[in-house]
């Protein structure tokens, strides 16, 4: 099981349209084909001291070789629409993380 955690930087002009597009738009189309499963979206404790607020989404994905082709497919269209929507008032980063077993 891979992780796929995207935190984003979110200005406070764009705050309240920034969750209801991850809500409404982004996690539906991220989540439509099945490749990726279980979002869940988090606030970033801590994160306002600089102005603005931090989110972290993370999904599942069985494997990486199915996480790569939703990253060169659906990934890369959501990524444009976040800049082309939100501009720099919204930036993010990705972590890829392999789920290991505790025993």
């Amino acid at each position: 099981m891979i992780i796929y955690n995207t935190t984003f930087h979110v200005s406070d002009e764009v705050e309240r349209m920034f969750l209801d597009y991850i809500r409404l738009q982004y996690v539906p189309m991220a989540t439509a084909d099945g490749t990726m499963t279980n979002p869940i979206l988090s606030r970033v404790m801590g994160s306002a001291h600089d102005g603005g607020m931090s989110y972290a989404l993370q999904m599942q994905a069985q494997s990486m070789k199915e996480l790569q082709k939703w990253c060169l497919g659906t990934g890369k269209t959501l990524s444009a629409r976040i800049a082309s929507h939100f501009g720099s008032s919204v930036v993010g980063f990705t972590t890829m993380m392999d789920v290991l077993d505790l025993k």
